[in-house]
């Protein structure tokens, strides 16, 4: 039960803290190439807010980012639908 070399689980414990830091860094650098340092910025003092939303926004944000030719397709189309139905028909006092 005693072990050869007493740090070893500390040691262990240290070195997945710092890959999770290390992880979670290059997380935020990958969001902030996405969205931009700006809103990244204004995005962290929204912790003060929510903190525990943050990794939901940011994937939210990543993903929004990643599906912008679809987004913008989408917008489109519901505006383009919109405009049909809001035009008076011919006929009908305008």
């Amino acid at each position: 039960m005693t072990d050869e070399r007493p740090g070893r689980l500390r040691n262990a414990l240290a070195a997945l803290m710092y890959r999770m830091q290390a992880f979670t860094v290059v997380g935020y650098m990958g969001v902030a190439s996405f969205i931009g340092v700006e809103a990244l910025v204004v995005l962290l003092g929204f912790t003060t807010v929510l903190p525990i939303a943050i990794p939901f926004v940011l994937i939210a944000l990543g993903l929004a980012y990643l599906c912008r030719q679809r987004l913008r397709g989408l917008w489109a189309g519901a505006r383009a639908r919109l405009r049909l139905r809001l035009r008076p028909r011919r006929g009908e006092a305008e």
